[in-house]
């Protein structure tokens, strides 16, 4: 029950270091397919909500500074590319306020740097870094959370936090949440779509129920899967969803309307070899278990404290 809880809690919020290399490829529906599985290598996410990239607000503010609020005000103020994240914040509030937090919690970007049976996903968020580790062939996995504020609302041994774990004990990913799949409808599209010149299988997954009173689940979510592509990438993302081939996109639906609440997709992927530091995630202690729910309370309170700093006098 406690682990349930913390999954629908960060589930619903989050949906998850560039290197150098000799090629990279483009996310255009257009671009040229390749027929060459990637295996090794990184993968750069970002989070799109309405065709406008949440992460262009990431690591526009300096949060070790003390006038947090006075940089929002400016660039809420004068920079274009922000100006768009929060009218559309502003805009589904109105529809859903849940919804509209769920698109704030994740003004993030991600890269996946991935070698074999090793990915390790470097989150960048509003004021908060997270490394999400999965090790498959040794079955360990681990979460590293830590703010990047000087908030004085978390004591200081909570700034940074640590769990590790073993997927085959706990179901699966336990970083976000796992798809329970016999709640849902499975449906294979028989098109096809390019996604950063993948050519990708379309799986549609629609809950059996609906609760009306819940304020706000899940309505669908469509996975985007590619046989070429290393499948350890899919512990990473922030659903974890039982398929076979790599995951490269997810588009995901709050609302009941035709296009997602939002999509997961590549900005780039580059073929690269990744050194020990590039898999080595960071550590802490104490060491949480996955079922203790002041894990998931600790971590929502370092995924929030961005904007917490917004409300300071």
């Amino acid at each position: 029950m406690k682990k349930n809880i913390i999954s629908s809690l960060l589930s619903a919020f989050i949906l998850f270091s560039c290197n150098s290399s000799n090629e990279d490829r483009a996310t255009d529906n257009n671009s040229e397919i390749t027929n060459t599985p990637f295996t090794e290598g990184s993968i750069e996410m970002g989070i799109y909500s309405n065709n406008i990239d949440l992460g262009k607000l990431v690591g526009k503010i300096d949060f070790s500074r003390a006038d947090i609020k006075e940089q929002y005000e400016q660039l809420t103020a004068n920079d274009p590319e922000v100006k768009p994240i929060f009218d559309l914040i502003s805009n589904m509030g109105n529809q859903n306020p849940l919804v509209s937090w769920a698109v704030t919690l994740n003004i993030a970007e991600c890269t996946y740097n991935i070698k074999e049976n090793e990915v390790l996903g470097k989150v960048r968020g509003f004021g908060w870094t997270m490394d999400n580790y999965y090790n498959k062939s040794q079955d360990q996995a681990s979460i590293y959370l830590e703010t990047l504020t000087q908030t004085e609302m978390i004591n200081e041994q909570d700034k940074r936090i640590y769990s590790a774990y073993k997927p085959s004990e706990n179901g699966g990913s336990a970083t976000m949440n796992e798809l329970d799949l016999s709640l849902f409808n499975r449906e294979t599209q028989n098109a096809k779509q390019t996604v950063s010149g993948y050519e990708c299988d379309i799986v549609v997954y629609t809950p059996k129920t609906m609760d009306e009173n819940t304020p706000i689940q899940l309505q669908k979510l469509v996975v985007y899967k590619s046989p070429l592509i290393n499948d350890v990438i899919n512990f990473a993302h922030p659903f974890y969803v039982e398929e076979k081939q790599g995951i490269l996109r997810i588009d995901v639906y709050y609302l009941n309307t035709e296009t997602p609440t939002l999509v997961m997709k590549p900005k780039q992927i580059k073929e690269t070899k990744p050194t020990t530091n590039d898999l080595t995630p960071r550590t802490t202690t104490p060491v949480y278990t996955q079922d203790d729910i002041n894990w998931g309370f600790k971590a929502l309170g370092i995924m929030m404290s961005g904007w917490g700093m917004l409300e300071k006098n």
